[in-house]
């Protein structure tokens, strides 16, 4: 079932015979008659009856009528919106994006694609890696900004640039006046943690276990700034991002790399595979780009 043939019917239906309303459509009358009972055979009923030169309405008809009229009405204000947005410029972009990322890439990412595309509007979502790659297999999303490693299934990334991981150190730690941190010093410090829904989380999660240190993990937090704020405040030590880091900035805490053991993250713009991007969300895309690669 589809548009054509429920403006057929509805044609049909208004002008009460075949003949004129293949008149209307501009059909020949075995053309509607034929995309007519296309349409019954796929409702398996009869829609109309049928008498001398003209049809009435069956009962299935009759029930299919108001409904075939809102969903024509629907499609035709759809391709008048679409129409004026491309005419005038103005489109919706829904983008996605993690916490760990958001508060430190898309501000200025923002500001860039507003330069670009003024008219534009963007609606943000921020969530965590797993319901975003659902909302966006859904089409609720258009682009996802997010981080590896990450297993989006059944969709496609595409690498932006990469973000270090460094520790988070107490300024009055030992690491902080040596400007690193040992595994075994890491080893030895109470934790401070992002819950393992945030794909971080569980990136420190893994490290942490491959390279056999089991901190002693005194809070875990849905929010980064909460974990920096904790750290400051001598409760433990953490891995961060370095975007992260850099955006705070605080005389309470020091961020040190992790000796011998290089840590990062890539940032990705992640897509529904098969689909063809658009110009706004290639666009917001580059502007994201810029940033990653200007950290």
């Amino acid at each position: 079932m589809d548009g054509t043939l429920l403006r057929a019917f509805v044609e049909t239906a208004d002008a009460g015979s075949l003949s004129r309303a293949a008149g209307l459509l501009r059909l020949s009358q075995p053309s509607l008659t034929a995309q007519i009972q296309r349409l019954e055979r796929h409702l398996e009923t009869s829609l109309f009856n049928r008498h001398g030169r003209g049809v009435t309405l069956t009962d299935a008809g009759r029930a299919l009528y108001p409904r075939a009229r809102r969903i024509l009405d629907e499609l035709r204000a759809t391709v008048d919106a679409v129409r004026r947005e491309g005419a005038d410029g103005v489109g919706l972009l829904s983008v996605g994006a993690i916490p760990t990322v958001a508060p430190y890439i898309l501000p200025a990412a923002l500001r860039r694609l507003r330069v670009r595309q003024a008219a534009l509007r963007v609606e943000l979502r921020e969530d965590y890696s797993a319901v975003l790659a659902r909302q966006l297999l859904d089409g609720a999303l258009d682009v996802v900004i997010a981080a590896l490693p990450y297993a989006f299934d059944h969709l496609d990334t595409e690498p932006l640039g990469t973000d270090a991981l460094v520790v988070a150190v107490p300024a009055s730690h030992a690491a902080a006046r040596a400007g690193r941190i040992t595994l075994a010093q890491l080893r030895d410090a109470p934790a401070v943690t992002l819950d393992p829904a945030h794909c971080l989380g569980e990136q420190v999660a893994g490290f942490c276990s491959s390279n056999q240190v089991l901190p002693s993990v005194v809070c875990r937090s849905a929010q980064l700034a909460t974990v920096l704020e904790l750290v400051g405040a001598e409760v433990g030590v953490s891995i961060v991002p370095a975007m992260a880091a850099a955006r705070h900035n605080t005389p309470q805490c020091a961020y040190v790399p992790l000796a011998d053991h290089p840590l990062q993250r890539e940032i990705v713009a992640v897509w529904r595979r098969g689909t063809t991007v658009s110009p706004s969300a290639r666009a917001f895309v580059d502007c994201v780009r810029e940033v990653v690669r200007g950290w």
